[in-house]
């Protein structure tokens, strides 16, 4: 234990020496939102925190003018340095997804755009106006850090609205392997179905030793190598690049799989299910004319979760797709499990909406916002260096837990949750004290003078990325939009007002508007 303190020590020692401007008030700001965010709802509570020694104007100048000072890219290194050890881990594995930050009523903040927000409601659509962050992360080697849904996030990019979210993740990727020197290691990356596109694929190509799992949707159609024909008299022609279409969704066009593989799975409740794992080398993904799917074949592996009598639990199996040229070293088994552990980067990304106040700092500036989220980032790195050395501090509701009972009878490590860790870190921080120097009153500032006012900022237009078709000459209506564009026709007017005038005085002169068709029909 005092060797995690230390390295924790250390740890926080060089991120406060790498900041440059108020870097005391962001180290007070950073334990901060380490210890105390979970009991705030803005980011000016957490001037409340009793490891912020300063007032709570000082966190928009620490965010204003510390933070845009930082050398974010050694602090990324830092961390790779400090949380991962190169004999520990022998294939880095990265975690790649892009999350939502809302902001709707944010008409003042540059470049929002409409981006993908988990909807619960039915019959509405899962989009939000905010921005995007793309984040990478790296697995622990620990399996049971990996059970408490720990990640270590190494960098955390806002997508501009002229890029795509997968397709930033997958360069991110690629720039962390040249900056933290693994040009010659085994990496692997994980990514959801999103990641498996032609871009992304095109992008991993290009690496040697990069290898990237992604899901395949059921309804997808791959392909077999083509057959070698060996007959010469055949006519001469275009040799084919692809073989017999299978298609995912029927297991009758699937051939026999190449290697078959068994491992076990405990549910929370103590059952053990059979994990069926089937793997196919060298199928293939159609391509494009600008990226040819049959000279880079993927190796595709189906995972089936059976009970003990043998029935499948989930209706569909899963479907895996690995890419890159030293595939092959990876097993089955290991394809799974690491595929398995991408999910834990969705509770990376509630956890730190909720508990870090991730998506909580509203300001109108586009830097500042992201140099927040990078903060936020860091105090959760600090959180997963404290994830064993903390004191469980159970809820009133939670003592009576095995997992808070019998603690001392465990021969194995203990390792607290993210929740958990944050609840004990307070008492932490007074025990191994900050870097940060004390607070020295610097005088009472002039502030504002009276009458005093700033520019106003413009508001700024919603960016749509869909693509408008030509219309011939005419435009549609919509029936359903609040806002409907015509141009009036003043003559047209004239002649359906005039009609009108007509038919209200025939219905008076003749009584009813049905004496009036009786009429016309005689």
């Amino acid at each position: 234990m005092i060797s995690r303190i230390n390295k924790l020590t250390q740890f926080r020692a060089r991120i406060f020496s790498l900041f440059n401007k108020r870097k005391d008030a962001v180290m007070n700001l950073l334990d901060a939102i380490s210890s105390h965010a979970h009991q705030a709802r803005s980011v000016v509570q957490l001037s409340e925190a009793p490891c912020f020694e300063r007032q709570y104007s000082s966190i928009p100048k620490a965010i204003s003018k510390g933070l845009p000072t930082v050398d974010w890219k050694s602090i990324e290194k830092e961390t790779y340095r400090t949380l991962f050890d190169s004999e520990e881990i022998e294939s880095p594995c990265f975690i790649i997804d892009c999350t939502c930050n809302p902001r709707p009523f944010s008409k003042k903040l540059a470049d929002r755009t409409i981006t993908h927000q988990p909807n619960p409601a039915p019959g509405n659509k899962p989009i939000c106006v905010g921005h995007q962050y793309s984040c990478v992360t790296l697995l622990p080697s620990d399996i049971l850090v990996r059970d408490k849904k720990w990640l270590i996030p190494i960098s955390m990019n806002r997508i501009d609205s002229k890029q795509k979210g997968n397709e930033a993740g997958i360069d991110e990727v690629l720039r962390q392997i040249k900056n933290q020197g693994l040009e010659d290691d085994l990496v692997i990356s994980v990514g959801d179905t999103l990641y498996g596109s032609e871009a992304c694929r095109k992008k991993v190509s290009a690496s040697v030793n990069l290898v990237h799992l992604f899901r395949l949707n059921s309804r997808r159609n791959v392909y077999c190598l083509p057959e070698i024909s060996n007959d010469l008299s055949s006519s001469s022609g275009r040799p084919k690049e692809y073989g017999a279409k299978v298609s995912l969704s029927d297991p009758k066009s699937l051939p026999e799989p190449d290697i078959r593989s068994e491992t076990g799975r405990i549910t929370r409740k103590g059952k053990i299910n059979r994990v069926l794992i089937d793997r196919w080398e060298s199928m293939l993904l159609r391509g494009s004319k600008q990226y040819s799917g049959s000279k880079h074949p993927i190796t595709l592996i189906r995972v089936r979760v059976v009970d003990k009598d043998g029935k499948d639990i989930f209706k569909k199996p899963m479907w895996i797709g690995m890419l890159g040229q030293r595939r092959r070293q990876i097993t089955s088994i290991s394809a799974y499990s690491h595929y398995r552990s991408r999910y834990s980067i969705e509770h990376f990304f509630r956890f730190g909406k909720t508990k870090l106040l991730l998506d909580a700092h509203q300001t109108p500036e586009v830097s500042h916002e992201e140099d927040w989220w990078r903060l936020c980032m860091i105090a959760y790195n600090q959180l997963y260096l404290a994830n064993s050395i903390v004191s469980k501090i159970p809820k009133p509701w939670e003592r009576h837990l095995p997992e808070y009972q019998h603690e001392s009878e465990k021969c194995f490590k203990k390792i607290t949750t993210p929740s958990q860790t944050q609840r004990g870190f307070a008492n932490l921080l007074q025990t191994i004290g900050t870097p940060a120097s004390e607070c020295t009153p610097r005088g009472r500032p002039r502030g504002k003078i009276k009458g005093e006012t700033g520019a106003k900022r413009p508001n700024t237009d919603i960016i749509f990325k869909t693509k408008k078709t030509a219309q011939s000459g005419k435009k549609i209506i919509n029936a359903d939009s609040e806002h409907r564009h015509c141009n009036a026709n003043l003559n047209e007017i004239k002649n359906l007002l005039q009609g009108l005038r007509d038919v209200v005085q025939q219905s008076y002169h003749y009584g009813s508007p049905l004496a009036i068709m009786q009429n016309n029909t005689s």
